[in-house]
């Protein structure tokens, strides 16, 4: 439902419409792991009214969180599997491509590990016996694109081995969430090489084709209450295929989508594209700002799971005792520094330059403030105060 996740249910974006169509009836909406940002744009999104928010914690104490840093694709890719040879089982390989649910399952196996590859790209026979197979117990792992997730709901999971980043934390958070549901202890584990991040950034959304985006919205503006059907005869292509653009247009308020009939605004194919594409930049800088995150809680010597919550925006006051980096005992140094109490959690402030935004997050020496044009930043408090960069803007609602 939310614009982050626009590429893959676009169509979701007008459920809004629909609800105001049928006179607002009551309206349920969940997420496993929606930061704050993610929430407020769920109400705006569906158009909820009297709306109530009920958020009953994320922690996870049972699971021991703890990110490997590696030198090599080669180095991360043994210390995988030697991991995985080691915990206990069954467990999830969580990787970023098809070809990786392959080859790392095809080690695993010689290894004499039972193990089966999981892809959203495989036949529907052949995903469904997977399945079957990790819930019934006669697979030990399974390694995976994120296309595994929805509906692993088996409560013996006793690790998530990640061997490449996420796009964020939210989705961290929720594939890391599918072990230890049984409350008894579980490993979460995030290998990394350093240029992996910059890999994830460079798959990140494109900036729009300014032509393309004028040729959808001439279509429209030359067919008022046009369907998508109609527009995608029209513009020779799928209905799916222009399921972004006209999330994007939506978006960016310059066309209008009422049940299935499309009008748009009363401006120039210029003037939408300009706006599109504005729009579009936002929610790339947004997107840049969590890969930002994600590497941010791989490199920290923080609590991890201080860093985890705060994120989504609860506060953790002391660390957590089960997590990498308070066996290693930085996290205790991290603590022991003295923190300035200027900002708090879910403060409303304002920076010179990126506007409004919400802390999300306090640290000794940082915060963490998400901004609604900008994103996630983390701000050093000296800089802060020596160049005053924020100022408050009232308490949060």
């Amino acid at each position: 439902m939310s614009s982050w996740g626009h590429d893959f249910r676009p169509d979701y974006l007008i459920l809004g419409d629909a609800i105001e169509a049928l006179g607002h009836p009551p309206v349920l909406a969940m997420t496993a792991t929606g930061a704050a940002p993610v929430r407020d744009e769920i109400v705006e999104r569906l158009g909820l009214v009297n709306q109530r928010l009920i958020a009953r914690g994320f922690d996870r104490p049972n699971l021991h969180v703890r990110v490997v840093r590696h030198e090599s694709d080669a180095e991360k890719r043994r210390a995988v599997v030697e991991q995985v040879e080691k915990l206990e089982r069954p467990g999830l390989v969580y990787v970023a491509t098809r070809a990786d649910t392959e080859r790392y399952s095809g080690a695993l196996a010689r290894a004499g590990i039972h193990s089966a590859g999981y892809n959203g790209g495989m036949p529907g026979k052949d995903r469904e016996d997977v399945y079957e197979g990790f819930i019934g117990d006669t697979l030990d792992v399974v390694v995976a694109t994120s296309a595994f997730g929805m509906g692993i709901d088996k409560p013996n999971v006793r690790f998530v081995v990640h061997a490449a980043v996420t796009d964020s934390l939210d989705s961290y958070y929720q594939e890391i969430g599918r072990a230890g549901r049984d409350g008894l202890p579980a490993a979460a584990t995030l290998h990394y090489r350093p240029e992996d991040f910059a890999l994830s950034r460079f798959f990140e959304s494109g900036a729009p084709d300014e032509a393309q985006v004028k040729r959808v919205f001439g279509a429209i503006k030359a067919a008022p209450g046009i369907s998508r059907a109609d527009l995608a005869h029209t513009l020779d292509t799928h209905e799916r295929a222009i399921g972004r653009m006209l999330g994007l247009l939506d978006e960016a308020g310059v066309i209008t989508i009422d049940a299935d009939r499309l009008t748009a605004a009363p401006v120039s194919a210029t003037m939408a594209a300009r706006k599109a594409t504005a729009h579009a930049g936002t929610r790339q800088r947004i997107e840049h700002s969590r890969a930002a995150m994600m590497q941010e809680f791989a490199e920290t010597r923080s609590c991890r799971r201080q860093v985890l919550l705060g994120y989504f925006g609860e506060n953790l006051p002391l660390p957590c005792g089960n997590c990498d980096t308070c066996d290693s005992g930085s996290a205790y140094e991290v603590a022991a520094l003295s923190a300035a109490a200027a900002f708090v959690l879910d403060a409303h402030v304002a920076h010179k330059n990126w506007g409004a935004g919400v802390v999300m997050r306090v640290e000794p020496d940082r915060i963490t403030v998400f901004f609604d044009q900008e994103g996630y930043r983390v701000l050093s408090l000296a800089d802060v105060e020596r160049h005053h960069l924020l100022t408050l803007a009232g308490p949060a609602n």
